[in-house]
C-alpha cells in the first residue's frame, strides 16, 4: 500500500505551511518537566539506571506493565494478569507482530472501512486478501460483519473509540453484537485502543476485549503522554502468550528500557486521569474552533461529524466528488489534509480527514480558510 503518512509530516514542516493532515498529537500539552523529573529520578537511582541502560526482559519492566493492568481493571472492566501484557516499540509494532504470528499469503482479514492506514500498511506486508467492512457512526455493519466472519478471516482489525481516520465509535450495542458475532467464530480481533483515553468526557464504553475472549488489545501512551518514547502494549490470550515471547525476541528483544523506567516513573509521579482532564478539555475545544469555522465557511452540500473524542474530523464531499483534487488545491494554499482514499478497501474518493489536535487555535482558523478557498478555486 502506498503511504501518505510519512509524506504527509515532511510536507507538513515546510515554511509557511499549515497541517490538518497527520495524526500528531500537540506538542504544546507534553509535560516535559514532568518527564524530565521521572528521568533525572531514574538516573538518581543508581541501581535502576544501571538496570534501566542494560537489556531488559521480552515482556518488558513488570511495573509498567503492573499499571496497565490496573488501569484495565479501573476503566476497562476486565482483569487481566501482568503476564499477558507485553510492552512494545509503539502499537504500530503490535501490527508487525501479529502479522508474523497469524497471517500467510493469501488469508482472509477483516478491517474497519475505513481504517487506520498505518496498520493495514503493516498488516499488508504479510500478503493478506483485506475484507472490508463499513464503518460508520456508532460502529461497523454487523450484518456484514457476520457474513465476513464466515469466510473465517484469520483477524479482524477494528478501532472502537475515536477511531482513525473518521473519529466514529462504537455504541454500547454495537460492542455487545461485535462480541457475540466473534465469540461464535475462530478470528481474532485486535482491539486498537490508542484513542480510547480521549473521550472528552472520559471512556465512552468497555472495550470489546471485556466481553469476548478472543481478542487481542493493543494501546499506546503515543497519544497521552509522547509518540517520541514508543510504548505501547498488547494483551493477549493466554494460549498466545509463548507465541508472542518468541516473535518479539527474535524481532526486537524487548521494546526501550530506559523509557519504560521513565515512563514508570512518571506514572507513578501523577494522577493519571487529573492528567488527562486538561489534554481532553483542550482537543475538545479545538474540535469545536474547527466544527464551527467550518459550519460558517464551507457549503452545505459539505457533510462531517462531530466526535466525542479523539483528534480527527471525518469530511465528506458529494458522492463522485474527487477529494485528491481538493488535497491538491489546499496544498497550493499551503495546506495539508489527508486524503480520506487510502484508509478504504472499497470507495472513499469523496472523503478526508482532518486533525483539530495538532495546529494552534489561530492555525486552525486560518487553516479552514485556506480550506474553503481551496474549495472555492474547484467549484
Amino acid at each position: 500500500m502506498d503511504s501518505f503518512i510519512m509524506k504527509l509530516i515532511a510536507v507538513s514542516n515546510e515554511p509557511g505551511m499549515i497541517s490538518f493532515a497527520t495524526g500528531l498529537p500537540d506538542k504544546r500539552l507534553f509535560d516535559t518537566e514532568g518527564l524530565a523529573r521521572a528521568a533525572a529520578s531514574v538516573f538518581n537511582d543508581k541501581d535502576l539506571a544501571k538496570d534501566a541502560l542494560q537489556y531488559s526482559t521480552i515482556k518488558g519492566i513488570l511495573p509498567l506493565r503492573k499499571k496497565i493492568a490496573a488501569r484495565c481493571g479501573k476503566e476497562m472492566n476486565f482483569n487481566v494478569s501482568e503476564e499477558n501484557i507485553f510492552i512494545t516499540n509503539g502499537s504500530q509494532e503490535c501490527f508487525d507482530l501479529l502479522g508474523k504470528m497469524f497471517l500467510d499469503k493469501g488469508d482472509g482479514m477483516a478491517v474497519d472501512d475505513p481504517g487506520y492506514l498505518g496498520a493495514l500498511q503493516s498488516f499488508s506486508l504479510y500478503g493478506p486478501e483485506f475484507i472490508g467492512v463499513p464503518m460508520s457512526e456508532g460502529g461497523p455493519d454487523a450484518a456484514i460483519l457476520k457474513d465476513v466472519v464466515k469466510m473465517h478471516p484469520k483477524l479482524y482489525y477494528s478501532i472502537p473509540n475515536h477511531q482513525n481516520p473518521s473519529g466514529f465509535s462504537y455504541s454500547e450495542d454495537k460492542r455487545k453484537e461485535v462480541a457475540e458475532i466473534l465469540s461464535s467464530s475462530d478470528c481474532i480481533m485486535v482491539e486498537d485502543d490508542a484513542y480510547g483515553e480521549l473521550g472528552y468526557d472520559g471512556r465512552i464504553g468497555p472495550p470489546v476485549r471485556s466481553m469476548c475472549s478472543n481478542v487481542i488489545l493493543t494501546g499506546s501512551f503515543s497519544k497521552t503522554i509522547s509518540p517520541g518514547m514508543r510504548i505501547g502494549w498488547m494483551i493477549v490470550p493466554d494460549e498466545m502468550v509463548d507465541i508472542t515471547m518468541k516473535c518479539i525476541e527474535s524481532s526486537s528483544l524487548h521494546a526501550n528500557s530506559f523509557s519504560q523506567n521513565v515512563m514508570d516513573r512518571f506514572l507513578n509521579d501523577i494522577d493519571l486521569d487529573a492528567y488527562l482532564r486538561p489534554i481532553r478539555h483542550e482537543y475538545k475545544r479545538k474540535r469545536d474552533i474547527m466544527l464551527d469555522l467550518l459550519d460558517d465557511h464551507l457549503p452545505p452540500e459539505l457533510e462531517w461529524n462531530r466526535p466525542d473524542g479523539g483528534m480527527f474530523i471525518w469530511l465528506r464531499m458529494k458522492e463522485g466528488s474527487d477529494a485528491m483534487r481538493l488535497y491538491e488545491s489546499a496544498l497550493r494554499r499551503k495546506l495539508v489534509v489527508m486524503p480520506g482514499r487510502p484508509f478504504h478497501i472499497n470507495g472513499g474518493e469523496n472523503t478526508i480527514r482532518l486533525n483539530f489536535a495538532t495546529a494552534g487555535e489561530e492555525e486552525i482558523k486560518e487553516g479552514v480558510m485556506r480550506l474553503a478557498k481551496a474549495y472555492r478555486d474547484l467549484f
